[in-house]
Parts: structure tokens; sequence; C-alpha cells
């Protein structure tokens, strides 16, 4: 991987939704694997899946994403149960155009990373909020910490 450079997070900060891992793979040139660490009910309806991108094993991109099962089509829902792939390769597959709303963006520069909270709507309903850090110390730095 190379450097971690400001021109990489403004990329995976700009990507369209779903096209994060994408952005990813062609900048790093490596092997990015996006797994779904768990995903749980947490009031009826209302379920919060925990996601983490790696970049050549090291987490670059740690995400809670919120989802209330009853604003989304039986078919998204389906695939989000299944816990196989990301909210974006749902959407792509299922040809949803999705658009990103983005509630908060703040850097940590003591800690090396961003977080952002964003909305992911669809014709005017929120379908995903998603509270993600990206670890800019892991984009490719000498520092893995």
């Amino acid at each position: 991987m190379s450097g971690f450079s400001e021109d990489l997070l403004n990329r995976i900060l700009d990507a369209p939704v779903g096209k994060v891992i994408t952005v990813l793979r062609d900048t790093l040139d490596c092997d990015i694997k996006l797994e779904v660490i768990e995903q749980n009910t947490i009031v009826p309806n209302q379920f919060v899946r925990k996601v983490s991108i790696t970049a050549q094993g090291l987490p670059v991109i740690k995400a809670n994403v919120k989802f209330d099962s009853t604003v989304l089509p039986e078919v998204i829902m389906a695939e989000l149960l299944k816990k196989k792939q990301g909210v974006g390769d749902i959407l792509n597959t299922n040809n949803i155009n999705a658009t990103r709303n983005i509630i908060s963006l703040n850097r940590n520069h003591d800690e090396n990373k961003v977080i952002r909270e964003y909305e992911i709507i669809h014709n005017g309903i929120v379908w995903f909020t998603i509270i993600e850090e990206i670890r800019l110390g892991n984009l490719g730095s000498d520092n893995n910490s």
C-alpha cells in the first residue's frame, strides 16, 4: 500500500454510495475486505449492524449502520439479514439510487482518524444512518498503530 494522503481521504469521503470499497481497491491496489461483524435487533424493527473494512488485514473503516425494517423493501431486508454484503453493494445490486446526507464530519488529529455520520436516503426516506470511523493510520502509512 502506498502512504496515506489527503487525496485518498477525499476520494473516500466523495465516493458515491456503495463505491468506497472500489475506491480503496483502485487506490491502494491491495486486498480489501468487508466483513459484517455482527447485526442485532435493538428494538422491534430497529437493527444495528457493525461492519469492518480492512486493507491487507488492517482495519481502515469501522462502521455502525442503523436501519428500520419497516421502511426497507423486502428484497433489501432479505439481503441485509444474510449478513454477507455491505449496504452499498446491496443497493447497487438492486439498482437502488440513493444519496448520502452528511450529518457530521470530525477529524481527530490525536488519534489519526476521521469520524463521519451520514444518512443514506432513497426517494426522500432515510433508509440507513451510518457512523463510520476512518482510520487514517492504517491507510498505508508506515505507522500502522
